[in-house]
């Protein structure tokens, strides 16, 4: 079993297409460090007090010509709205030259925060009192999970880190957000879809058959190293961009609290007269961002497991390798966006293992409000992974020792 091991190492890492997909998945790691880290520069030049300066006097020049017209038509009601937009807009110069001259104060994040959870209060009731609907419903559910989390460090006294700051879990959950859409399925597709079809033609396959080795034994030797092959060519260079982007950043967001878990239910407003997900209480809870990683990155091995045995089990079912290739990346791409654009499928996401690609989401619950569907649980992701691969190698294994295999 090692001999068979040992070879089906060899004979993996000789094929050209193993450093070529790798290859393009580091310099895919490579782009996403670097939009994470521009996403960041450009975000600080938009809220310093020099753009803010900036855009306050363009809006200006627009206002006063307002306020212009206004006083020629006689409309007081326009007249006054457009003094009130200035007196802002005067202030909110005034206020960013106060900053330029004396700087942020360290205390200045509290009162920002103080402001974000006002804002967000005031959202959230204007949500409720204009009525939840189709087309804002996501955001009422996640402006009330925002609300509790801004609580929790106001209570706790922790300083907000921006979504958009550049440091390693930015970049982790950028990855697996960029996964979800079917970027790792199809990798994986186009890397193993010819693992056992490829050696058919030409027929190596026929030489390993003919040895005193079980089929059974043939099978799962390739079957392991295509498994160890795939999680070390993915998770290690991801672990190493994370190293880069820590070592390229001044932020320490190791300990920042996160909260994950958080259960939702369908619920029927009456305002809308439409059914809305509805947070569950005392349902979620917090983690630091060290811990929800390496959760995800756990979530996600047990995914990349899961794709690996599906997509093997099609390559044992067709001779071609380009046949096992096709169906394979048509079929598990269709699943990804099928799941995400159809509202039928959207119900059943839940059972499709495909739907659990961006392993953070469904860490944090996102993966819940993007698909409707409540039963996008941990627990439930785990059982269909598990049951899936399971089936996959069964079948991949009758198919492979038990049908005739003319090479």
């Amino acid at each position: 079993m090692l001999t068979l091991i040992k070879n089906e190492f060899i004979k993996i890492f000789k094929r050209s297409k193993t450093w070529i997909v790798f290859g393009l998945f580091i310099a895919f790691i490579g782009i996403t460090i670097f939009g994470t880290w521009m996403n960041d520069k450009n975000m600080r030049e938009w809220i310093s007090p020099e753009y803010q300066i900036k855009q306050a006097e363009e809006q200006l020049v627009y206002i006063r010509s307002n306020i212009k017209m206004a006083e020629a038509d006689g409309d007081e009601n326009w007249i006054q709205s457009s003094k009130q937009i200035e007196e802002n807009l005067l202030k909110q110069i005034e206020d960013n030259k106060e900053i330029i001259k004396n700087g942020i104060s360290e205390d200045g994040w509290k009162k920002e925060l103080d402001e974000t959870i006002e804002n967000l209060e005031n959202v959230i009731k204007d949500y409720a009192e204009n009525g939840i609907n189709e087309w804002n419903k996501e955001w009422y559910a996640q402006s009330k999970q925002d609300l509790e989390d801004y609580k929790y460090l106001k209570d706790n006294n922790i300083k907000p880190i921006q979504e958009w700051e550049y440091n390693e879990f930015t970049f982790f959950k950028n990855l697996c957000s960029f996964f979800g859409f079917g970027l790792l399925i199809a990798g994986i597709s186009v890397f193993m879809s010819d693992i056992v079809s490829g050696e058919c033609t030409p027929a190596t396959l026929k030489f390993l058959l003919v040895q005193p080795v079980k089929r059974g034994k043939i099978l799962f030797s390739k079957f392991i190293v295509s498994i160890v092959t795939v999680l070390s060519l993915i998770i290690i260079p991801q672990l190493a961009g994370m190293v880069i982007v820590n070592a390229t950043s001044n932020i320490q967001a190791s300990d920042y609290p996160i909260r994950i878990e958080q259960k939702y239910e369908k619920s029927f407003d009456q305002n809308s007269q439409e059914i809305i997900m509805k947070q569950i209480p005392d349902t979620s809870k917090v983690v630091t961002n060290s811990e929800f990683t390496l959760m995800s990155i756990g979530y996600e091995a047990l995914f990349i497991i899961t794709a690996c045995s599906v997509i093997f089990m099609i390559s044992t079912i067709f001779k071609s390798s380009m046949i096992s290739m096709a169906v394979s990346v048509i079929l598990t791409i269709f699943l990804t966006i099928g799941a995400q654009a159809i509202t039928t499928i959207k119900e059943y996401s839940h059972l499709l293992f495909t739907t659990y690609a961006d392993a953070s989401s469904i860490i944090n619950s996102n993966l819940v409000l993007m698909y409707q569907n409540p039963k996008l649980t941990i627990v439930n992701g785990i059982i269909c992974m598990i049951i899936t691969s399971i089936l996959a190698y069964i079948i991949a294994h009758i198919n492979f020792t038990k049908k005739d295999i003319l090479i």
